[in-house]
């Protein structure tokens, strides 16, 4: 049964005791209030259907985000990121809220004004990305009763028409002569990411012993999954032509840096709208225009599913046109 006590200052108090639950109290204005609620939550507990919500009103959003950042950001790979964005939230209006207080609308908020102070579709996104996965986390991993996740309720923001730009063969050159000049090691860079399809930090972090005859072995990469890449004729010759290294690297570059000279590159051959990760959408598109399978190429380029996979491939119309004669 509920008990109710008037505090100092006219609010009243009420406390409920059941057997089997724990124990729980709540403050209001007036004594009708507080009998109402003691009745909702003793009809709940009745039918069996209380919940307790303690920890999800307890715990704001900036405490979720510090274990979440602990115990599930800095075991992944994008932890620097991650950490940047759990950081840009705990300044957020919305940190210091109960996580059982935060809403939908809070975040449909949030997605509007970022969109309008100039942020990106891809940067909202990810920013809305986190806030989801600490909400399942917290609902499966951490145990916290009465949640739902808010992130869900709410419409992504839709983004511009996806990628597709494709080099044509004059600026490849142009910007591979250009790049040479800026570093020697930047031609050999850009012709391997086209011929393998591989992502920069893969590349970047190849080491001598893994390049085997025909193929090279990725032990780290971006999914954590171990692949072999095989290797053309001429990325080949590419890969024959570099010096060795005492590091046992194969390239000396840091990928911000190959990411920098690529841009200057491209600034010096006069070819717009280029970047580096393009290289990889070249070189996807590539394999499928020699033939080969969606899980031949699947397993070159180390893509999971075939929409993410998808939206690196970008078949040149024009070999389109030829096979069908």
């Amino acid at each position: 049964m509920a008990t109710y006590e008037q505090r100092p200052g006219g609010a009243w108090r009420a406390k409920i005791r059941r057997k089997g639950y724990p124990p729980l109290s709540a403050t209001f204005d007036t004594k009708a209030d507080a009998q109402r609620w003691a009745a909702e939550v003793e009809g709940d507990m009745s039918r069996s259907r209380f919940v307790d919500m303690r920890e999800a009103e307890r715990t704001t959003l900036t405490e979720a985000l510090e274990r979440y950042y602990l115990e599930v950001s800095s075991s992944k790979k994008g932890a620097r990121q991650e950490l940047t964005r759990v950081n840009k939230w705990k300044k957020h209006p919305l940190a210091g809220k109960g996580l059982a207080a935060l809403r939908s609308s809070d975040f449909a908020a949030y997605r509007d004004e970022a969109l309008k102070a100039g942020k990106s579709v891809s940067t909202v996104k990810l920013d809305l990305a986190i806030i989801s996965h600490l909400f399942t986390v917290a609902i499966k991993d951490w145990g916290i009763q009465g949640l739902s996740n808010p992130i869900t309720k709410i419409r992504m923001p839709k983004g511009a028409t996806e990628r597709d730009r494709r080099p044509m063969s004059i600026e490849l050159q142009g910007v591979i002569k250009a790049a040479g000049e800026i570093h020697a090691e930047m031609p050999a860079i850009i012709e391997l990411a086209i011929e393998t399809a591989m992502r920069r930090s893969e590349l970047l972090g190849l080491r001598r012993e893994n390049v085997k005859a025909k193929h090279v072995l990725l032990e780290d990469t971006k999914n954590g999954t171990r692949r072999l890449v095989p290797l053309s004729s001429k990325a080949r010759m590419l890969l024959d032509g570099l010096p060795a290294r005492l590091d046992g690297m194969v390239f000396s570059l840091a990928p911000h840096s190959v990411s920098q000279y690529f841009l200057r590159a491209c600034k010096a051959a006069k070819v717009q709208d280029l970047h580096f990760h393009d290289m990889r959408h070249e070189g996807t598109s590539r394999l499928f225009e020699k033939g080969l399978s969606i899980m031949e190429v699947a397993s070159i380029t180390g893509h999971k599913t075939m929409s993410m996979l998808k939206r690196y491939t970008h078949l040149c119309p024009d070999t389109l046109a030829d096979k069908l004669g």
